[in-house]
């Protein structure tokens, strides 16, 4: 099998850029490639990077959106044959085995289309609580989210050119929800990793899906659902839904697990 891990490096994120790569390169398990998008920086400011790439794709002189970074990087994954892609973004460490382990999983059954794991602050404490150990159905993370890039990893073979051409209409600040949903609503379910915890920075762009802020709450649904109705009825009612509820009657007090967007839950009885 052909292993890499991915991610897209950008100068907001320096700060954490050297602890990525101590994580990246003391892995338990080596045989992985190692697949770099860079999004901002010049090439002046890339030669201080202590960086070691297999595959690097510079996107700094396109100026591109932060959603197609990584419609770019599962692109170069799949043009270079790679069979899972691994990945973190750049403000973030993970598990020493988590490449070691994610083989194990993709090994013992590659029929899921994505696989996913913990995410853990820096002092041990869970964020995201009582994951499911599979996910069948684009219902599980329809009004709330678990799955972001930094804690998953893509089964290449699993999807094809046409429908990386596609994910560009999921061009917005949630891509990775998008991406997901996608998969699940066309290409298979996924697939819980135990023991392979990423590391989640606190600060503010990393707590931004899990504040108690509706309105922008609010927001991001409504773009998420009008880019999925383009495809799917479902997300077509939920939009419809969202529209006409009365925000200021949310209560923000209850907990949802700690997903991402996960203030605003709707009654949702729609068949998929």
């Amino acid at each position: 099998m052909k292993v890499a891990f991915g991610t897209v490096i950008y100068k907001q994120a320096r700060e954490y850029f050297d602890d990525l790569m101590y994580c990246v390169f003391h892995q338990t398990d080596s045989e992985f490639d190692v697949l770099i998008v860079n999004d901002n920086y010049s090439k002046d400011e890339l030669k201080n990077l202590n960086m070691d790439a297999d595959v690097f794709v510079d996107l700094e002189p396109r100026h591109v959106s932060i959603a197609q970074t990584r419609i770019e990087m599962i692109r170069a994954a799949k043009e270079a044959g790679y069979d899972l892609l691994v990945v973190s973004d750049a403000d973030d460490t993970f598990a020493l085995n988590r490449i070691e382990e994610y083989k194990k999983a993709y090994q013992l059954d590659k029929s899921y289309a994505f696989y996913y794991n913990e995410l853990v602050t820096e002092d041990g404490k869970v964020v995201l609580e009582n994951l499911p150990d599979r996910v069948d159905s684009a219902r599980a993370i329809s009004q709330s989210n678990f799955i972001g890039m930094s804690i998953a990893a893509i089964n290449l073979n699993m999807i094809d050119d046409a429908f990386i051409d596609t994910l560009s209409e999921g061009d917005c600040p949630v891509f990775d929800w998008y991406f997901y949903t996608r998969l699940l609503m066309d290409i298979g379910p996924g697939k819980l990793v135990k023991n392979a915890a990423t590391i989640y920075r606190i600060h503010d762009n990393n707590q931004v899906g899990t504040t108690h802020d509706v309105q922008q709450e609010l927001s991001v649904k409504l773009t998420h659902y009008s880019n999925l109705a383009k495809r799917y009825p479902y997300f077509k009612h939920l939009y419809d839904d969202l529209k006409v509820l009365d925000i200021n009657k949310i209560d923000t007090s209850v907990s949802h697990n700690g997903y991402w967007w996960s203030n605003i839950i709707m009654e949702d009885s729609y068949e998929i």
